[in-house]
This record gives structure tokens, C-alpha cells and sequence, in this order.
């Protein structure tokens, strides 16, 4: 009989050392306790869309507050895109858009990238994207190239939300 309330003392002193420790913790953090002193991420949207920096893509990539749309063919595609990111080269955009586009929802961005500053492609895809009722649409300026400099994560392959190509680079080597 005397072993349930022993039990509750000890349970409660082991949470009050807990809560103790915990508070000393955050008192000598130099920062102060997460998340009362949490910010505001660093990168702020222009809800009008847009080109974005590489180091801003880089940090929506890293929250998970961005989708990527890759406007390069599926054989570049395949030979290297950011990390996650769905191939829609814009000549295909009618034929794959609907596949696609749940995948936009709920993102705070999405953001189409080619290869190169001259590269017309993204472009071309984020006004695909806007006249289809995309309002979050961002340009990664030289995307591809600038994402590979940084050093951020990558893949090789087709993606698993990526269709393949219609007739590829090489149609007899499909035939085989």
C-alpha cells in the first residue's frame, strides 16, 4: 500500500529535475529557447511570382516549401535535376499537366529551372503554369548549373513522378 504513493513522489521528482534541467538549458542558450525565438524563415515570396536566387531555392528545397519543375528534356533530366524534382519539359506541359498538378497544391512555390542564363524553357514552363491558374511560380535563373555549383542534392534517373519520354532520344535503342 505504501508503494502507489512512493511511486507518484518519485515520478513527480524526477519531472520536476527534468523541468529544471530543461530550464537552465534554455537559460544559457545563447539564442534563447527555440521556439519562443523561432524566426521568420528568410525567405519571403512575392505572391506575384517572379525569378527567385538559388540560395532562397535552396532554402524552400531544404523546408519543404517549394515544389521543382525541371524545363529541360527527359534525357538531360535523367542525367542529373535537383534532388526531388518533376520533369515537365513544356511541349509536354498539356499532356502532363493534370498528372502534376495535386502535386503543386499546399506548396508555398514552385519553381521551374533549365540550364543556363539564355535558357528560354523555364520560362516558357512558368507561363505555362500561370495561364493554367498556378499563382506561386518562380524562374531559377540558370537553375541547373548554379544548383550544381552550390553543391545541393541531387539525383540521376528518372524520378518516380516523372513519365517517360514519348520517343526518347533514340527510338531504336527502345525497340531493343
Amino acid at each position: 500500500m505504501r508503494l502507489v504513493p512512493r511511486l507518484f513522489v518519485q515520478s513527480f521528482s524526477i519531472l520536476a529535475i527534468s523541468a529544471a534541467l530543461a530550464l537552465g538549458v534554455n537559460a544559457v542558450r545563447p539564442d534563447g529557447p527555440a521556439p519562443v525565438f523561432a524566426a521568420q524563415s528568410a525567405v519571403q515570396l512575392d505572391k506575384a511570382g517572379g525569378e527567385i536566387g538559388v540560395k532562397d531555392a535552396a532554402l524552400l528545397f531544404i523546408t519543404g516549401r517549394a515544389v521543382f519543375l525541371d524545363a529541360r528534356s527527359q534525357y538531360e533530366f535523367q542525367l542529373g535535376h535537383v534532388q526531388g524534382a518533376i520533369s515537365l519539359p513544356p511541349r509536354e506541359f498539356a499532356s502532363q499537366y493534370q498528372d502534376i498538378k495535386p502535386l503543386l497544391a499546399g506548396k508555398e512555390a514552385v519553381i521551374a529551372y533549365c540550364d543556363g542564363d539564355r535558357c528560354p524553357l523555364s520560362h516558357a514552363l512558368a507561363k505555362h503554369l500561370r495561364d493554367a491558374g498556378v499563382k506561386n511560380v518562380y524562374v531559377m535563373v540558370n537553375g541547373w548549373t548554379l544548383w550544381q555549383a552550390e553543391k545541393l542534392p541531387i539525383a540521376k534517373g528518372m524520378a518516380p513522378l516523372s513519365k517517360p519520354a514519348q520517343g526518347g532520344i533514340c527510338k531504336d535503342c527502345e525497340n531493343k
